[in-house]
């Protein structure tokens, strides 16, 4: 077979790839239905949502971008994990390898010509990996080392190649407009197809503008189409999330806690939490004094003025004099659930999320923050911080920053002491969770809800 160091070489294993993926649908006796693929979508989006929190965590200098060095220092993480399965064959990570991918898949213009992958780019070059990883199950690629262990991305992948040899019926590796307009007339629901490939998204889709869309460039604009409907449905306060420039180390953070549990090979069980329940309202009760003490104007409300005063209280040594005052706003307003603003403070909930979000981002700089400081000289505290990233890692179990509503409902009727924690977990209780109604819960929305949880015989007594 042709050298991969290559561009020919290159193309000629991916067009080989998909001509194996074809044969495994012939004979399966599956045909390749672009419409069953739609009907997919948030599926794939939500590993497309995980390779997003990947990038983040592979952009170490935070441009944006992924360059060949942080590229292969991530797969060599993810080799070294994988060579502690004895069934494990895949040769070394090969350099001139990760450079041609990188080359392949740089497919948007940039101010600088090498400057590395984007987001997109990087969901393309993760597929282009995995069909290149599973024609030689030796060679190793970021895209066929997440297969290896991981069915929910394999399935995924699947259906991406699924979705482009819709297209490229022949597998030859590229296809045209006639092609697209064949699947349009050949489908007897056709109508869904034709509702998402619009002109606008047809041209989309042929980057190069040469009338020919191969295989790269289709994953390109299937990456979109995906995630179409977030673009669509953010609205102010989400979009104001996002911009807040703790959101990059909050989901750092998340990817980081979930590797440790993973190293530490402990499964995240919210069953295990509720146990606990008793010693995390203990020093959610701490927190509260706090919080009442600090209130001088019993409003029930911390200004932003007061949290340092109130943080210190908690820490007893007086290191909070020192903490930056733009990343403490930061804190604030994604502690503000409620947004009534920094004049109007944080109610006892709102503090209590504050304090998880210092901790958390403590744990990821291995440096203090409001909240995080206390860990190193207060075992309780700490423990009581630790189950509350574990109970939410229950239900985001990649990491990737938000879970939804089924999510939530799988990781309870999986668990297998799960009839506790359904009885907890019910409609009404994800209301409590979902505080912006968007459909997804993030670490914020969790904590908000949880001490409403842990707390909740307080208010019936």
């Amino acid at each position: 077979m042709s050298d991969l160091s290559t561009s020919e070489g290159f193309k000629a294993h991916v067009v080989h790839a998909l001509k194996l993926a074809k044969k495994q649908l012939d004979e399966k006796h599956q045909k390749a239905n672009f419409v069953r693929i739609i009907m997919r979508f948030p599926l794939i989006k939500s590993v497309f949502d995980r390779l997003r929190a990947i990038h983040a965590k592979c952009d170490t200098d935070g441009n944006g971008t992924i360059d060949e060095e942080e590229l292969i220092k991530a797969m060599t993480e993810l080799f070294r994990e994988g060579e502690q399965s004895p069934s494990n064959k895949r040769d070394p990570v090969r350099p001139s390898v990760v450079a041609r991918t990188l080359s392949m898949c740089e497919l948007e213009k940039k101010k600088e010509e090498g400057k590395g992958l984007s987001v997109k780019e990087f969901i393309v070059m993760c597929a282009i990996g995995f069909i290149l990883a599973e024609e030689d199950d030796h060679l190793s690629t970021f895209g066929g080392m997440l297969a290896s262990k991981d069915d929910d991305y394999r399935r995924a992948m699947s259906d991406v190649v699924t979705a482009y040899l819709s297209f490229d019926r022949e597998a030859k590796g590229y296809f045209t407009s006639d092609e697209v307009k064949g699947l349009m007339t050949e489908s007897k629901r056709g109508d869904a197809a034709m509702n998402l490939l619009t002109e606008e998204r047809y041209a989309e889709l042929d980057v190069a503008g040469d009338g020919k869309i191969d295989f790269e460039e289709f994953v390109f604009a299937f990456s979109k189409w995906v995630s179409a409907d977030d673009d669509d449905e953010v609205d102010e306060e989400m979009a104001a999330r996002s911009a807040n420039p703790l959101i990059k180390r909050m989901l750092l953070a998340l990817q980081l806690s979930k590797t440790i549990q993973a190293k530490n090979r402990q499964d995240a069980n919210f069953t295990r939490i509720l146990v606990r329940f008793p010693k995390i309202h203990k020093v959610f009760d701490r927190i509260k004094s706090v919080h009442a003490a600090y209130d001088l104007n019993k409003n029930g409300r911390l200004e932003l003025s007061e949290l340092k005063g109130a943080m210190s209280e908690l820490v007893h040594d007086g290191s909070t004099d020192d903490m930056d005052g733009e990343q403490v706003e930061n804190m604030f307003m994604l502690s503000d659930l409620d947004h009534e603003g920094i004049n109007a403070g944080l109610n006892v909930k709102e503090f209590i999320v504050f304090c998880a979000v210092g901790f958390i981002l403590a744990e990821a700089a291995k440096k203090s923050t409001l909240g995080g400081i206390i860990s190193e000289t207060d075992k309780e505290y700490r423990a009581a911080m630790m189950d509350i990233v574990a109970a939410y890692l229950t239900f985001d179990q990649q990491g990737k920053g938000y879970f939804t509503a089924e999510e939530m409902h799988a990781a309870v009727s999986s668990a297998s002491k799960g009839k506790d924690a359904a009885s907890l977990l019910t409609p009404a209780r994800w209301s409590e969770l979902d505080h912006d109604n968007t459909g997804r819960v993030d670490f914020e929305e969790f904590v908000y809800g949880f001490s409403c949880w842990v707390t909740a015989g307080d208010e019936e007594e």
